[in-house]
């Protein structure tokens, strides 16, 4: 019967045996790049890594490559773990990995054998005389524990001090699974993905079940902020069984066993309370459980109370914004004055200024460099960091003043960019209304400020203030005003140490940094709560899977806009991938001087009782953004700054000869009747509008969730477009409908006051 088998493959041409001899794989590496080679092992697992299969014998492994549409990779796709194969193909160096590349022999020699155990090692053992082998690492950490699992991304583990890197495909069924805390046994196979010397090894796990729990108790996910006010941070995990529930907490990282609180009744699904904490301030805690010997511990993270800080957002665009489309607060276009703007904050500023950019340069535009030293110069703290890959000679004049200034290094043969935009005003002051966050996609450059597609978003909030210095001073080195390059962290060595959740005026805030917080799943899990349009403005985009999460949401029914900077810029599969979703109405590429430089998305802007959000930051949709660059992104939750930012978008769009899909503003008060912002209401105080044919009378009422009228009033109505500005009487919290009843309709609208 295998006689038959391999006849007919014979017959076709798919494979055909050689005269070429087999050697042990160890004797293979030996020979030199370019020899053609033909050796016989065991592969250690499936599709998990894509076209790639690893195989060993007792004497070593190697990698065999054959992309689908080669002529051996339909027969190498169908290899699975356990299966006997022989291979013939040249040796090759990619990346480091030496590999067969191509292939003109691929045989299966039989099917369901054993899987070659792993060798147990340390991260510093790993190296060339390893690599293609099964390995295991016992008593790991995982730097990242406590959050979730994303494709495509690096996560770097410790064992007894030593570190070395994994790295999750996307489509491993890892992907979305939490990150363990405690310690694991890591099965992987060995594999490099760089020439470099230092850190170009990493380890691939196949599926879960390589990531072996050694506890008998553990934490099934990761540890959640469940409600916080100014005062009170309340958590919750959850156990796979019955254990303590105890936390640690304390004001930093290194202090957190100051303060222990504890709820006596155990349980697989934990709650507890912290109180007395001041307004605006970071807290570190560490959740545990015991259950007899063994203890499940969270990551040590930080979480950051609800400030006293009046919440402004302040938001301007170096493009023109389409006002027509406002539902009340008009975009603004800040032409040319950007930079101007920036000044104008730095000469407010009262105790110190964090500023970290990746390109700064004050030809063409004001003398943002002279405006620090001036600072610097009234006593201000200043403290700049600047990215070692690009000139920085708005960095470079600040020499031998009394601003301080760091480079990021480009050495030890970092792959990324420090390509973070923020500026910290007065963090720590006393009054909690001084301190600003500046960030969004614009760098401080003559093209950036006065020629492409960009935004500037500014916060009033010490509590995201802080969380921004805690990333700050990671770069930095220290929290003193001089550096400390010994101590400084960039890239992949950096941890997920800062907040992502705040509330800031009554939104919610959420706040993620490159490489470390797993940025682009983020992006897909923000882009599948969709659920009535879509609309982004974004640089580049080179991933898959978030070029698939966006054809997606159109399959879906979403009403989907998309504008990027030029076709040339994205992955070629995403622009099939969108192109084929969308169209090329409704995928469109920036047609403008300049460069759309913009890194934003805004979600169910036309749908307010959908969650209304916008995206933004320096985060380019990119591996390299997400794997390599330090980045800041920012995601707001509020209905007006979405509908601010849409406006900017129409006109962008619109501009490049894209065609606007989803509801206008009139059609969405005529179709829904009315337009209530801001919804959610704050302080009773709201805007009504309706669209009417001819002039009316009416009644407008707000009506509670039992259906009781709580205040009406009378109004007269214009024909066309109706915007009243109304306080409602007395206190009032929760769900209510606005009803505004006329001579020819009723109309109602769903509102939250806050």
């Amino acid at each position: 019967m295998k006689k038959t088998i391999i006849l007919a493959l014979v017959f076709l041409g798919i494979a055909t045996l050689t005269n070429a001899q087999t050697t042990t794989i160890l004797e293979a590496r030996g020979k030199g790049i370019g020899v053609v080679v033909t050796v016989k092992g065991i592969v250690t697992h499936g599709a998990e890594f894509g076209s790639i299969r690893y195989l060993q014998d007792n004497t070593a492994g190697i990698a065999a490559y054959a992309a689908l549409t080669a002529p051996m990779g339909p027969i190498l796709s169908t290899v699975n773990r356990g299966d006997s194969i022989t291979v013939t193909g040249t040796l090759k160096n990619y990346n480091g990995l030496l590999e067969l590349d191509p292939l003109t022999n691929v045989v299966v020699n039989s099917k369901g054998n054993p899987v070659p155990e792993p060798i147990v090692l340390t991260p510093a053992q790993i190296g060339e005389t390893y690599e293609g082998r099964l390995v295991q690492i016992n008593h790991a950490s995982f730097n990242d524990a406590g959050g979730i699992f994303a494709g495509n991304k690096t996560y770097g583990i410790t064992s007894d001090g030593e570190s070395v890197n994994i790295f999750v495909k996307t489509g491993q069924n890892i992907v979305g699974q939490p990150i363990p805390n405690g310690l694991v046994n890591l099965t992987a196979v060995s594999a490099q993905y760089s020439f470099t010397s230092v850190g170009g090894y990493q380890l691939l796990p196949r599926d879960t079940n390589d990531i072996h729990k050694t506890s008998a108790i553990y934490l099934m996910g990761s540890l959640n902020n469940t409600n916080f006010t100014k005062n009170e941070l309340d958590f919750g995990w959850i156990t796979n069984i019955t254990g303590t529930t105890e936390m640690y907490y304390g004001l930093s990282a290194a202090d957190v066993k100051a303060n222990n609180s504890s709820n006596t009744e155990a349980s697989t699904s934990h709650t507890i309370a912290l109180s007395g904490f001041l307004a605006g301030q970071v807290i570190w805690a560490q959740a545990f459980s015991v259950n007899g010997t063994d203890t499940a511990f969270s990551k040590i993270l930080p979480f950051a109370t609800i400030s006293n800080s009046s919440g402004d957002i302040k938001t301007y665009f170096s493009t023109p914004v389409d006002n027509s489309y406002s539902s009340g607060d008009d975009a603004i276009y800040l032409n040319d004055l950007i930079d101007d703007t920036l000044i104008n904050y730095i000469k407010r500023a009262k105790y110190s200024i964090d500023l970290i950019i990746y390109n700064f340069n004050n030809d063409g535009i004001s003398n943002i460099s002279d405006e620090l030293k001036a600072a610097a110069n009234r006593g201000l703290t200043v403290r700049v960091i600047g990215c070692g890959t690009t000139a920085n000679l708005g960095i470079d004049v600040l020499a031998g003043s009394a601003v301080h200034t760091f480079i990021g290094p480009n050495e030890y043969n970092r792959a990324g960019l420090m390509h973070n935009k923020f500026i910290l005003f007065d963090t720590e002051s006393a009054d909690p209304n001084d301190p600003w966050v500046w960030t969004g996609s614009t760098n401080l450059t003559d093209e950036q400020i006065n020629l492409d597609a960009n935004n500037v978003i500014i916060i009033q909030d010490q509590s995201l203030a802080r969380g921004y210095k805690i990333e700050f001073e990671e770069m930095w080195g220290s929290n003193a005003s001089t550096p400390n390059a010994a101590n400084a962290k960039f890239g992949s060595t950096k941890k997920n140490n800062t907040p992502h959740e705040y509330i800031i005026n009554g939104k919610r805030v959420e706040s993620y940094f490159s490489p470390t917080d797993g940025v682009n799943a983020q992006i897909v899990q923000h882009i599948n709560t969709t659920n009535h349009d879509l609309n982004i403005a974004t640089m580049l985009l080179t991933r898959d899977e978030i070029a698939a999460a966006i054809a997606a949401s159109k399959t879906a029914g979403n009403s989907v806009n998309m504008l990027t900077d030029a076709s040339g810029a994205n992955a070629i599969t995403v622009n099939t991938t969108l192109l084929a979703a969308l169209g090329t109405t409704n995928y469109v590429f920036y047609g403008s001087s300049g460069i759309m430089h913009n890194k934003y998305m805004i979600i169910d802007q036309g749908a307010s009782e959908s969650d209304p959000q916008v995206w933004t930051g320096s985060h380019n949709w990119s591996a390299a953004a997400d794997n390599d660059n330090d980045e800041n992104t920012l995601v707001i939750h509020d209905a007006t700054l979405a509908n601010i930012y849409y406006q900017n978008f129409v006109k962008l769009y619109t501009s490049s000869n894209g065609v606007l899909t989803g509801l206008t503003v009139n059609q969405m008060r005529s179709n829904n009747g009315l337009l209530v912002y801001p919804n959610p209401v704050q302080n009773g105080k709201l805007n009504i509008s309706c669209f009417l044919q001819t002039a009316d009378k009416g009644t407008l009422q707000l009506i509670d969730a039992t259906g009781k009228i709580v205040a009406q009033k009378a109004v007269l109505l214009n024909n066309g477009e109706n915007i009243l500005n109304y306080s409602f009487p007395g206190s009032h919290k929760g769900l209510y409908f606005i009803k505004l009843t006329t001579t020819k309709a009723v109309l109602n609208q769903k509102v939250l006051f806050e």
